[in-house]
């Protein structure tokens, strides 16, 4: 993927000394840390299994293949240039290199120990896009009810609030109303400030007349278990739906690059009940575009699962289950990167795992809609 090769050019930018300093390319540190990942992908990679029994991936050719291309590199570039191959073949977005040491919340792989610690400052926040690129606004009736955090609407009795991120730390006013020293504490003294932000907005809608709410996930990129939190504000009664699989294998999974038959890389399934608080007791439908990902796929599916929510628009972005704790990461030894993997996957009741991408209850191609034709597809969605 771009954003890999992206990462790998940070990473070897720290290369980029003068040529009587820098160190002779070491093929042998790149090997090893080859199979680092290797190691670290068979034991730690959720979505490893899935990869190759659903999207017929041969880890055998693959490895082969690396390996070739590392054996014939002459340069750090050339490595890295090899080992972001491998990892763009797997089309995992949550799959990926970033510069630097790994965060402190991850769990490490094999032979890892540097690690970075990170706080988030109210200064720094990178707000997410508030205003929507969904044609609805632009209904002759629109009208606006609210701005951000939430931008929020109403056309007739259908109400309008759109969730731009579920990364509770991209929000400044969020942030500045926490003064919490730990940073999970901070975190859900964020979530607290948040959730009061978004049940004022239903709230206002109710009170212009709302009989439907429509929740905007368009670019909604994830972010949190913050949308489980959502999910259960919305929702009355008892929700379940199956508990991200964990990676917890049971035996030596390294033959799986050999093409092997090994145990799976998964703990036991289990099921994840949420006890919503119910506060829209209404219709609900969530708008998706091609964009929406990772936890936003989670808020869809605990709604869809339960019966709770139809979804329209596009096919989902598919990043589906990321870090869970702090997910998995392995280091590598010759540059100065790290590789983030994916410790959980997430399935739907129908056993869709949601790196697949979600399908929408009614299809319709933003880009190419009008108003009206948005607000009937939503209407659709509604049962209309």
């Amino acid at each position: 993927m771009l954003r890999n090769l992206f990462m790998a050019g940070l990473a070897l930018a720290a290369f980029a000394t003068p040529a009587a300093a820098q160190p002779a390319f070491d093929r042998q540190a790149w090997m090893a840390d080859y199979e680092r990942i290797k190691i670290g992908l068979a034991e730690g990679y959720a979505n490893l299994d899935w990869q190759v029994e659903r999207q017929g991936l041969s880890l055998k050719r693959a490895d082969a293949q690396i390996s070739a291309m590392l054996e014939a590199a002459t340069s750090d570039a050339e490595a890295m240039l090899a080992l972001t191959m491998l990892i763009d073949a797997f089309h995992d977005p949550h799959l990926q290199f970033r510069p630097g040491p790994p965060p402190a919340s991850a769990r490490l792989l094999p032979s890892m120990s540097s690690v970075e610690n990170g706080s988030v400052s109210c200064g720094d926040i990178d707000e997410p896009r508030t205003a929507t690129r969904m044609p609805y606004p632009r209904a002759d009736d629109w009208k606006e009810v609210a701005g951000a955090p939430f931008p929020s609407g109403i056309v007739g009795t259908t109400g309008f609030v759109r969730i731009p991120s579920f990364d509770e730390e991209r929000y400044a006013p969020a942030c500045t109303q926490s003064d919490e020293d730990d940073a999970y504490a901070r975190r859900l003294a964020m979530r607290s400030a948040l959730d009061r932000l978004l049940l004022d907005r239903i709230a206002a809608l109710r009170a212009l007349g709302m009989e439907r709410l429509v929740i905007d996930l368009s670019g909604n990129g994830g972010g949190s278990e913050w949308s489980t939190d959502l999910a259960g504000l919305l929702a009355g009664g008892t929700l379940e739906r199956v508990a991200p699989r964990m990676v917890a294998p049971a035996c030596d999974r390294s033959g799986v690059w050999r093409g092997e038959e090994v145990c799976s890389s998964y703990a036991p399934a289990s099921i994840e009940t949420l006890i919503g608080d119910g506060h829209w007791p209404g219709p609900l439908v969530v708008i998706t575009d091609r964009h929406t990902a990772s936890a936003a796929e989670e808020f869809v599916t605990w709604l869809r699962d339960n019966d709770r929510a139809q979804a329209v628009g596009e096919r989902t972005f598919g990043a589906g289950c990321g870090y869970v704790d702090g997910g998995n990461a392995i280091a590598l030894e010759a540059a100065p990167v790290h590789l983030m993997v994916p410790n959980c996957s997430r399935y739907t009741r129908a056993g869709l795992n949601e790196v697949e991408g979600l399908q929408p209850d009614v299809a319709i191609d933003w880009g190419l809609s009008t108003p009206d034709e948005a607000l009937a597809a939503i209407d659709r969605a509604f049962g209309g």
